[in-house]
């Protein structure tokens, strides 16, 4: 079982024999249910392996098999989002196993995901000595990091993913469990950025599922103020998908539903691709006072400490813009993802001002910037500095 990353070194030295038959096919059931995401079956098949393996005359390989429960029972927590049960059964592992290092990064995975930076960084260290040869530890150290200071800012990212956080299948309506399928295999992220000093907050590529992008930010209490478009593609505005998928006469959740749902939203475009984006949302015109033309080099102040600037950066699409906040967090789209960039064999692609972009409207960005990518196709982030070094960046300026 792994939770957030690959951690398959850190049990190699540590695999107890199960205390009876029944406990090890009870394990071996609810690893059946995790290989299958089916997450809620895992925990309460390792709930009833702990049970089965209480009992054994072998004390200590009861003990150390229900370490191995624990751990995989919060990898199950973790992907229910139930951190603090998470939490809990890491702490579990620990009191058994003190030597081995999956308990302090279980743990440390699900502290990150309630914010407790520092409680994170303390187990992620822990973990990275009893296991120093491990690269997905320090990924993992430096995501805490960025965390922190997120937090230090008082700014919240958010990163939604289709089939984790929205795009969630309903028994009722089949033909949009349909499209959530397709959405999860575009593997799209839709951030939110928040001034968690007043609330406020501004959407990134509102697609796919409009009314589970609201129900997150009332969960956590924000106020929407804004949406904005990294790009005109219908994968991150909705509306119209091109030939040959608008056959089927649908329309994706987006960027116009948005502006239907919240009457006072204002909606930033790079007005190159303004065009694009009406066409594919027929009726949006109507609602056209509220977009705002974002020029290279525009600016947006969200509350009083976080500030963002609109970069225009040509090569995917036309009008394609990526979003600097706070001068060291940037939202790329489908510019810049981790170690590629966007297609430009789409409409409004250009090899060359693609080259551009990457040797020249990037240049002035700080190697500690941390991207932000429209698509998890090689990873949820990286930094300007990766990529110059061993990433596309790099690529292109040595050709």
């Amino acid at each position: 079982m792994i939770s957030g990353t690959n951690m398959s070194k850190l049990s190699a030295a540590f695999r107890p024999s199960a205390p009876n038959d029944r406990t090890f096919k009870s394990v071996s059931k609810a690893n059946e249910y995790f290989a299958k995401k089916e997450y809620k079956l895992a925990i309460d098949e390792y709930t009833k392996a702990l049970t089965l393996a209480q009992p054994s005359l072998d004390k200590k390989t009861a003990t150390a098999f229900s370490a191995l429960i624990f751990s995989n029972r919060s990898a199950s927590y973790y992907q229910c989002n139930k951190w603090v049960e998470a939490v809990k059964d890491a702490d579990q592992v620990i009191r058994i196993k003190p030597e081995w290092p999956k308990g302090y990064f279980r743990r440390a995975e699900a502290n990150l995901k309630l914010g407790k930076y520092d409680e994170a960084l303390e187990d992620y260290y822990t973990a990275q000595r009893k296991d120093p040869q491990n690269p997905q530890i320090t990924l993992r150290i430096a995501k805490a990091l960025i965390l922190k200071d997120n937090q230090d800012m008082k700014l919240e990212i958010y990163a939604l993913e289709p089939g984790k956080d929205i795009c969630l299948h309903t028994k009722t309506n089949p033909i949009q469990n349909k499209i959530f399928d397709f959405a999860i295999d575009m593997k799209n992220i839709i951030y939110i950025i928040a001034d968690l000093e007043t609330r406020k907050c501004v959407v990134i590529d509102a697609c796919w599922d409009v009314d589970g992008i609201l129900r997150f930010i009332k969960k956590k209490k924000l106020d929407l103020v804004g949406a904005i478009v990294t790009h005109y593609h219908f994968d991150h505005v909705g509306g119209i998908p091109p030939s040959p998928y608008d056959q089927f006469r649908i329309k994706v959740s987006g960027i116009y539903s948005l502006m239907r749902r919240v009457p006072k939203l204002s909606v930033y475009i790079n007005p190159e691709d303004i065009p694009h984006v009406l066409k594919s949302n027929p009726g949006m015109s109507e609602l056209k006072r509220r977009i705002i033309s974002t020029p290279n080099k525009f600016t947006l102040k969200l509350g009083n400490l976080t500030n963002l600037q609109f970069i225009h950066v040509p090569g995917h699409t036309e009008g394609s813009q990526i979003i600097l906040v706070n001068e060291t967090r940037l939202f790329t789209g489908d510019t810049l993802m981790v170690g590629c960039v966007g297609r430009i064999d789409l409409p409004g692609g250009d090899i060359k001002e693609m080259k551009k972009t990457l040797k020249e409207r990037l240049s002035d960005l700080e190697d500690g910037t941390v991207v932000y990518p429209g698509h998890n196709y090689g990873g949820e982030w990286t930094t300007i500095g990766m990529e110059r070094d061993k990433g596309i960046i790099g690529k292109f300026k040595r050709k």
